[in-house]
């Protein structure tokens, strides 16, 4: 899986994109139907003034890097995310502790 599938997907989990918006053909009426869900969703966001820094936490950072873990995905994404923690003032690292480990939903026993 290369990198703009990896966090096409993983902005899934980041609640960041619509759930299935990166699964979809491109040439395909599903993907404009999308697009529209999107810009109406986008309009009552502005509306609300809900902004990305009340979505992206460090548990939906946490989500999205273990699907990413999950699908084996690119490993520029943690580049990626390292980058989206550091800009929402989220103290997050990748570390190999058990804490990361626990908090991974794939992989902890």
């Amino acid at each position: 899986m290369y990198t703009a599938n990896t966090m096409s997907s993983s902005f899934e989990a980041l609640g960041m994109s619509l759930l299935y918006s990166s699964t979809q053909a491109n040439p395909d009426q599903e993907k404009v139907d999308s697009t529209a869900e999107a810009a109406r969703v986008l309009i009552e966001a502005v509306k609300n003034d809900l902004r990305p820094s009340r979505i992206i936490t460090r548990e939906s950072i946490e989500n999205a890097v273990s699907l990413i873990m999950a699908v084996g995905g690119s490993t520029n994404a943690v580049l990626h995310y390292l980058a989206i923690a550091h800009s929402a003032g989220i103290a997050w690292t990748m570390t190999t502790s058990s804490e990361s480990a626990a908090a991974c939903r794939c992989c902890a026993t």
